[in-house]
């Protein structure tokens, strides 16, 4: 892995992270809806994404 993408998969661990954090406060503690609903499940993908990446994950072979 480059160190590139080693970075890349870094901040998209981070980002998402926070993007899921905001919105699960703001569903907890304010007048939240569907958009935060949404917000966290974005947010979960991304940590998993970037997990993904930072592993070495490439797709799957069939």
């Amino acid at each position: 892995m480059t160190t590139h993408a080693r970075n890349a998969s870094s901040v998209v661990i981070v980002l998402g992270g926070v993007f899921t954090l905001l919105n699960l406060t703001e569903l907890l503690l304010l007048d939240g809806g569907w958009p935060e609903i949404v917000g966290v499940t974005i947010g979960i993908a991304l940590v998993i994404v970037g997990f993904a990446m930072q592993r070495g994950w490439t797709g799957v072979r069939r």
